[in-house]
């Protein structure tokens, strides 16, 4: 196996927009690089064994570590998965802290005359979450697409559809907002708020391979129809996400790999979502 950095898409992307969880140095690899392979790997290794295989990567023990063997590592490709896992670890704690509970989402919400509704579910002992995350992302959205006089549909209830020079894809699954339309957005985005008050479960993990997947696909058909499409994804629930932590960093390494362009968590969607867009739109 032969490391290389490889060219990323011919795509244009927007210059000069960022969030508080881009590593710039690690968004120019490409999503393609196998380096990211690696950084799954390491994902898949369990409690001391992580801590073995960064232990040998630290020491560059080479030909005698099983790792080096097996993965066909070398000096640079070591050094640049530490510096990652480093620089990771980082993240994942500043996003634990930008995390909010429910009630702090709820409170945004009514500072901000925003209507949030309620999950309703059969069991009247299950946790009746509440959808203050959708309702602040879509107020957000609402405000800024009506100044620039671009319609969205912030609830859509069928898959995107694009049609672009003879070239078609449709997402796997519904998504949370578009626009301007289901037909040929430019941007896209997915929600994942999790208020329930036990931990987390294997939901947190789906919502990982949900966003993996329409990232894939997104970035498939830029390539194909030379369409740059936006894909957004917004997460809170600071109990659940807290019981999840390697999901939440996964997170962190797909916004990182390029396969979600903006990851906004906790707090920074208050702080963050509305300057983004407003950009986003102007370039456009």
């Amino acid at each position: 196996m032969k490391f290389e950095l490889l060219k990323t898409s011919k795509i244009s992307r927007f210059v000069g927009l960022k969030d508080s969880f881009s590593l710039d140095k690690w968004r120019s690899i490409g999503w393609k690089d196998p380096f990211w392979e690696i950084v799954r790997f390491y994902c898949s290794l369990r409690g001391n064994e992580q801590k073995e295989f960064l232990a040998d990567l630290k020491t560059k023990k080479g030909a005698d570590s099983k790792w080096w063997s097996l993965l066909a590592l070398n000096d640079s490709v070591a050094e640049d998965i530490v510096s990652y896992i480093n620089e990771r670890s980082r993240l994942q704690t500043y996003a634990l802290q930008c995390l909010r509970t429910e009630e702090e989402a709820q409170n945004f919400c009514t500072k901000s005359e925003v209507e949030w509704k309620v999950t309703k579910t059969k069991s009247k002992d299950h946790h009746q979450s509440s959808k203050a995350l959708i309702a602040t992302v879509s107020s957000i959205a609402e405000l800024v697409c009506g100044k620039h006089k671009v319609t969205l549909d912030p609830n859509p209830q069928r898959r995107c559809v694009w049609y672009i020079d003879n070239k078609l894809h449709i997402t796997a699954r519904n998504l949370d907002g578009a626009i301007p339309a289901l037909k040929d957005p430019f941007i896209v985005w997915e929600i994942k708020e999790y208020w329930g008050k036990t931990k987390g479960g294997s939901k947190m993990s789906d919502a990982v391979y949900e966003c993996h997947l329409v990232g894939r696909e997104i970035r498939d058909y830029e390539e194909r129809s030379g369409h740059k499409i936006s894909h957004i994804v917004f997460l809170d629930g600071k109990e659940q996400w807290n019981a999840r932590k390697s999901d939440l960093a996964r997170f962190i390494d797909l916004h990182n790999q390029g396969l979600i362009d903006y990851l906004f968590i906790g707090k920074t969607i208050e702080t963050e979502w509305k300057a983004t867009l407003e950009q986003l739109l102007k370039k456009k």
